[in-house]
């Protein structure tokens, strides 16, 4: 349902069960908790000590952006797990949560905080740009692999056409075939050659279910991040080659780090005489 928000859907404070009648949005229940700090998606958060447990240790970093605030994961239990005493206690705390809760806390998913990476915004403009990146990314992955020998030129130039690179790419076909659901596509040449280039560059092996909203190819791409360990800091380096005009580059740092007025100055709306 997020695909269907607009910039001026309200956000319900706390929970879906609460029916869209806006005197509920101003229940004593709402304040301090949840999204509170936000009215809108894409509103500048307004916090308080209750929320953040009266301190904020940088607010520039926490709140002023959105592309940065809320995005934090939760389990973190306030220990300092760079000290040998404080991984033993959130080892501890973490399988305590895996007992009561297995099917949402998984010990696979178990990594100390100060070993996770930065989490990818969910920002609309930054997954936008986090998008291009991941397809560059591909493309570069399949091309790598053709000039190493490991699938052929013939093999990757066909994938690149099946998959369409030239504008924007799309990988459903290929997953609802790997899941069997396009049994017309099973003996096409153009998808044969395509699975022989992603087992060259190691996704061929899709760890696909149904039980979840995901799409097949969100699901893809999720496992493609984590295997190529795509990250902010090298998409922000490798900016120059899939944005190539400097002043779009410029308008895409700016938004990546909240500016967007001035990204946005000097544009203006103008009316086109007939």
């Amino acid at each position: 349902m997020a695909d269907f928000n607009s910039e001026w859907t309200p956000q319900q404070f706390w929970g879906e069960r609460q029916e869209p009648n806006v005197i509920e949005w101003f229940r004593l229940e709402q304040w301090g908790k949840g999204a509170s700090t936000r009215l809108f998606y894409n509103e500048v958060a307004e916090p308080n000590w209750l929320r953040h447990n009266g301190h904020l240790d940088n607010p520039e970093e926490v709140v002023y952006s959105f592309t940065n605030a809320n995005q934090d994961q939760n389990i973190v239990f306030g220990i300092d797990t760079t000290t040998e005493e404080g991984r033993l206690q959130y080892k501890a705390e973490y399988e305590a949560l895996n007992q009561l809760a297995p099917e949402i806390i998984k010990m696979e998913d178990f990594q100390f905080p100060h070993e996770m990476g930065k989490q990818i915004s969910s920002e609309p403009h930054f997954q936008r740009i986090w998008k291009y990146y991941r397809d560059h990314s591909l493309k570069n992955a399949i091309d790598g692999a053709a000039a190493d020998g490991k699938c052929a030129l013939e093999d990757a130039n066909t994938a690149k056409k099946f998959i369409g690179t030239k504008h924007n790419i799309s990988l459903a076909a290929y997953c609802y075939t790997k899941q069997g659901l396009r049994p017309d596509l099973e003996n096409d040449e153009a998808f044969l050659a395509t699975d022989r280039v992603m087992k060259a560059i190691g996704m061929q092996e899709i760890p696909i279910t149904i039980l979840t909203a995901e799409s097949f190819e969100d699901q893809f791409w999720s496992n493609f991040d984590g295997q190529n360990g795509l990250t902010e800091l090298q998409m922000r380096e490798e900016l120059p080659f899939f944005i190539t005009d400097p002043s779009n580059r410029m308008k895409v740092e700016a938004l990546m780090d909240g500016r967007t007025d001035a990204a946005l100055e000097q544009e203006e709306t103008q009316q086109l005489t007939a």
